[in-house]
């Protein structure tokens, strides 16, 4: 009960200096997008045993995007595919229960593919039609967080059914469904608020958010154990590191932006 009370409370003020820095202006949101991006590089970096100058290579990669990078630009549907490819292949690796081998060149390539561009897209949501829309990135941290917690809780309150035990323990199969069931229906709530023009839409992709958000905990999971830690770092005490916080957001982003850009999710 004190560790579920430690982690809430550090969920509540990780999470409302998130949703403070989103929706105070855009600027302070692309600082926080910077932040973060620092502190999950090293995390990953540390995981995969990846060199101080592969990690500036990537930091550098990121502020290169941001400036260099329009949405509309050819080069960013390059990017978006490479970053949905290299999240495909590590879900398929999952799936099949492949071994991530953390060879220099392997890992450093996922660092750039799979984490940095992740983490591009995702604090590009808000400003993806070029103008700042605070809303398009809103809906994927509640689903995501709603996401997270009932699967957290209801897992540890009722999971008896592993998920996969020799990548996660504690996840169990009970928490997954919870987890899918109440991203459904925070989605039907949002949609509803909102006035979205179709509330089926909204709560399937609701539910393909979860299930993404899911895969990309898993994935950060075999990550630290091929490497034999237990949390990517310290800084958020019981709750691990930063990468430990946003494995969900960062897996799913690009796949959201690329439902924004198609059209099929419009607010």
């Amino acid at each position: 009960m004190t560790n579920f009370l430690n982690r809430s409370f550090v969920a509540l003020i990780y999470s409302s200096i998130f949703l403070v820095c989103l929706f105070y202006n855009s600027t302070t949101f692309s600082v926080l997008g910077v932040i973060i991006t620092i502190l999950v590089i090293r995390e990953f970096s540390r995981i995969c045993n990846l060199s101080i100058i592969k990690s500036l290579i990537g930091i550098v990669t990121y502020f290169l995007l941001i400036y260099l990078i329009n949405n509309n630009s050819n080069l960013s549907y390059i990017l978006l595919g490479i970053s949905i490819l290299t999240n495909i292949y590590l879900l398929f690796n999952l799936l099949m229960n492949k071994s991530f081998r953390f060879k220099k060149i392997p890992s450093f390539l996922l660092l750039l593919c799979h984490i940095t561009l992740s983490l591009f897209f995702l604090f590009q949501l808000p400003i993806l039609n070029n103008s700042y829309e605070p809303t398009y990135i809103l809906f994927l941290l509640i689903i995501v967080w709603t996401s997270d917690s009932a699967g957290y809780f209801f897992g540890i309150k009722y999971g008896k059914r592993k998920l996969m035990k020799s990548i996660s323990p504690k996840k169990t199969i009970e928490g997954l469904v919870a987890s899918l069931f109440f991203s459904m229906m925070i989605s039907l709530i949002f949609g509803y608020i909102i006035d979205y023009k179709n509330l089926i839409e909204i709560v399937v992709i609701g539910f393909l958010v979860s299930v993404f958000g899911s895969a990309g905990d898993l994935i950060e999971s075999k990550f630290k154990r091929q490497s034999g830690m237990k949390d990517s770092g310290n800084l958020l005490k019981s709750h691990g590191g930063i990468y430990d916080r946003l494995d969900s957001l960062i897996f799913t982003a690009p796949f959201i932006y690329l439902l924004y850009f198609l059209n099929i999710l419009n607010f």
